[in-house]
């Protein structure tokens, strides 16, 4: 039954994948598509992935009145697939406003937010210790492939300007196509297996994850210098999806190369994690992803030849795969079942009010020159590559002094004392 319910788990993350690469990856080239402007564009990105992080605050509440992580978990995969219902109607006859755009992309990231945590403990449960780091390798290699084979057939669809019968939008059959993948990914996800004696783990409310969080010094002291690092992520990189097709003027074939160029090097480099899995852990693995990606926004600067954006595009994927994997692998191994669910809604909120942070320096940015051409892309993407820098040093020092002591990195309060 496990092993059955782990091989549908790689099923789910395909088709969550071809959601995501055919559907969200797109949402930007649609904002823009309806006359959003560029600042928008990119705050459209960003900002209704903080409120979907509020949204989640009421998982805790949310599992003690389901009962059961895996009903809540299909529950908020069927809504976040539901939200694209008003997508694929605004895109099939009128543009959505500002706000009403907003308002549902907010349930979109707020219902996959609140699967997440209840997931992770699901997840903890089926997978065992010493096969987590090949299978989740495993797992991100799926779903990268998932997410390059929607992102290919999306941009294929929008290039060609493909039209079938009455949908004369290319968008509206990438949000069909994107709403069915994600309601056969929570049907899949039905059919795994849940022990009924797994409900009986604690859930709190927010106070008392608060509390879970708080009382732990180590998990503290990594969480609160992680902030800080995905602050300055965001300082650039909801404006890379504008700056490609609004100021290099790709077309949707280009963008889309440009996009899977950057999935194409997660997947090699997620093959070579998997080959090296015995030797990596997953705070080597972040803190070298972390390390490489601080420089590349600034790289953005040097050229607008789309040459040179493939490359880096192909860099920043393998850097990037590095700072993910290693991130899941932190989750996996150094929280204990009871913390997965607290923790992580903690870390979604955290990790959401840094996001609304760095988007706003870098659209204040762009706003501040009054126009956006290269030369404000310059400025925020060198912003970007300084604020990563800076916030990298402190994950460092972190993990060196963990590292002496020989502790997990973020170890649970039996483990440290």
């Amino acid at each position: 039954m496990r092993e059955k319910s782990l091989r549908l788990s790689l099923l789910d993350a395909f088709l969550c994948s071809l959601m995501i690469g055919a559907g969200e990856t797109y949402l930007p080239a649609y904002s823009l598509s309806i006359g959003m402007g560029e600042i928008f564009a990119g705050v459209l990105s960003t900002l209704p992935i903080v409120s979907g992080a509020f949204l989640q605050l009421l998982t805790p509440r949310g599992l003690q009145r389901v009962q059961s992580h895996k009903h809540w978990v299909v529950a908020s995969a069927t809504l976040q697939a539901l939200t694209f219902i008003p997508l694929i109607y605004f895109s099939a006859t009128r543009a959505p406003n500002f706000w009403m755009l907003f308002l549902i992309l907010t349930l979109y990231w707020g219902s996959g937010f609140a699967a997440g945590p209840a997931w992770n403990y699901w997840m903890g449960r089926l997978v065992q210790v010493e096969e987590g780091n090949k299978y989740f390798a495993r797992r991100a290699q799926i779903s990268q492939i998932g997410i390059l084979i929607g992102l290919v057939a999306g941009g294929v669809a929008l290039h060609n300007k493909v039209e079938i019968g009455p949908f004369s939008s290319v968008f509206t059959l990438l949000f069909i196509f994107a709403c069915s993948c994600r309601l056969f990914s929570s049907f899949i996800l039905s059919s795994q297996y849940f022990d009924p004696s797994w409900r009986n783990s604690p859930k709190l409310g927010f106070r008392a994850s608060w509390a879970v969080f708080w009382n732990n010094k180590s998990k503290r002291q990594f969480f609160l210098r992680l902030v800080p690092f995905q602050m300055a992520v965001f300082i650039s990189s909801p404006f890379v999806a504008p700056y490609m097709i609004a100021q290099v003027k790709m077309d949707y074939g280009t963008y889309m190369v440009a996009i899977g160029i950057l999935f194409v090097g997660k997947i090699l480099t997620l093959s070579l994690v998997d080959r090296f899995k015995s030797s990596l852990s997953g705070a080597k693995l972040f803190m070298f992803g972390a390390a490489a990606i601080a420089p590349l926004p600034a790289m953005w600067a040097v050229s607008s030849d789309v040459t040179f954006i493939y490359a880096l595009q192909f860099v920043s994927g393998m850097t990037w795969a590095c700072v993910e994997v290693g991130l899941s692998l932190i989750f996996f191994k150094d929280l204990r079942q009871e913390e997965k669910v607290p923790v992580t809604t903690v870390y979604n909120l955290l990790n959401s009010l840094a996001i609304i942070v760095g988007t706003f320096v870098g659209g204040k940015i762009l706003w501040y020159f009054g126009q956006q051409d290269f030369h404000s892309y310059a400025f925020v993407f060198v912003a970007g590559s300084v604020g990563r820098l800076a916030s990298t040093w402190p994950l460092y020092r972190y993990f060196r002094a963990h590292s002496a002591e020989g502790i997990p990195v973020i170890a649970t309060a039996e483990k440290a004392s």
